[in-house]
């Protein structure tokens, strides 16, 4: 089974992956996703700072987290890599998914207000109404 992990930072991303009973053999891939930076998204326009500097910080950190993830599931005795892309987490996940066959994503639910839902979405809801296969939403409080 091929189950691709979107990770977000949270402490909760590796308990919430390992405490399933994968099957024999299960290959998982973790994923972050390091959103462009823009200067209209900092709200800098125009922009004052050292954008690819910007990037690049945002990307570095993407990696650590899938390979911190990744690290911690393999601990765990599972069968684990990262990787770390760059783009949108609302589509990158769904373009990965396809491209890597997985059988199954893994998806953190994060509360936020209805405000915040409807000015940044909600990644989790759009990976569910345009997952290639089926998605295992986990709501992140009250883990470990």
């Amino acid at each position: 089974m091929k189950v691709l992990v979107a990770a977000s930072g949270s402490p909760n991303d590796a308990a919430a992956t390992g405490m399933f009973p994968w099957p024999p053999g299960s290959e998982i891939r973790v994923l972050t996703v390091a959103e462009i930076i823009e200067p209209a998204t900092l709200g800098l326009v125009p922009p004052v700072m050292d954008m690819p500097d910007v990037q690049v910080h945002a990307d570095d950190a993407a990696h650590l987290t899938a390979e911190a993830v990744a690290k911690e599931l393999a601990r765990r005795g599972l069968n684990a890599s990262a990787v770390s892309i760059e783009g949108d987490p609302k589509t990158t996940i769904i373009d990965y998914a396809k491209q890597w066959g997985a059988d199954l994503i893994v998806v953190g639910l994060h509360d936020r207000s209805r405000v915040e839902k409807f000015l940044v979405g909600s990644v989790s809801e759009s990976v569910v109404r345009h997952a290639p296969c089926s998605v295992l939403v986990v709501k992140h409080s009250g883990l470990e």
